[in-house]
């Protein structure tokens, strides 16, 4: 089922993280069913291992099923990320304006529910990372109108909405969302069972050769001017460090 978030054994890998872990399912949802217990599943094991040993400066997490830019908290939906949160903002602002135009913040208050169990929250809160990011790339084309007509419509009425008004789990988005769930944004009320696999394929992933060349290209584009602004703050924290 091409609409699955879990592993064959019914666990969500992206709430099986030793951050803000819970038992209980969020939502009530077998689609973020967290796994017994932190770290139980030998794809988070690997992952873990391997972050840590890398210990990366920036961290990206890429999803689809809806457009979004997202950097910590995800756990909840009243906590921004306060280390690096300026620079971490003003990133996701600018790349958004350039290669998206769709929500961007912290990821618990976009969504409008908490996402605990993250590897987002974990390396930027275990590993210290300083950049830490979860960007949703793609979604069906037959919602890009609507998604953007509705995101600029919340942008113009209500400035501050970005992360102070309404989330995405708002009256205003449901029936959005109801249609078409993403790796963070999805209802209670949400079953995929009677979704074809076409339906499913084409909400997650590019049909056509054209399709695919322009998502490669744009997200691509957004990935090197990410780390282009990152090298640059980087190597500006250095220098005040050093001149300290």
């Amino acid at each position: 089922d091409f609409c699955l978030r879990t592993i064959p054994n019914g666990v969500d890998l992206n709430r099986n993280w030793a951050e803000h872990w819970q038992a209980e399912t969020v939502l009530q949802s077998d689609d973020t069913n967290p796994g017994p217990e932190p770290f139980s599943e030998p794809e988070t094991k690997a992952f873990k291992q391997l972050v840590t040993e890398y210990r990366p400066t920036t961290f990206l997490t890429i999803h689809s099923g809806t457009r979004g830019m997202y950097m910590p908290w995800a756990y909840d939906m009243e906590h921004l990320a306060k280390r690096n949160q300026p620079e971490m903002m003003e990133i996701l602002r600018t790349i958004d304006k350039n290669h998206c135009q769709c929500p961007f913040g912290a990821a618990g208050r976009e969504v409008g529910y908490s996402c605990p169990g993250t590897c987002l929250d974990w390396v930027y809160d275990e590993l210290k990372t300083d950049y830490a990011f979860a960007f949703e790339i793609f979604v069906d084309r037959a919602q890009d109108a609507d998604l953007k007509a509705r995101w600029e419509e919340k942008m113009t009425s209500e400035p501050s909405f970005l992360q102070f008004g309404r989330d995405l789990a708002h009256e205003h988005f449901r029936d959005v969302f109801e249609s078409h769930p993403s790796c963070f944004v999805q209802l209670k009320q949400q079953h995929h069972k009677h979704r074809s696999h076409f339906d499913c394929f084409t909400n997650f992933n590019p049909t056509d050769a054209d399709q695919y060349k322009e998502t490669v290209e744009n997200w691509s584009g957004a990935y090197l001017d990410m780390a282009a602004m990152i090298a640059k703050n980087l190597k500006a924290n250095k220098t005040a460090t050093t001149e300290v």
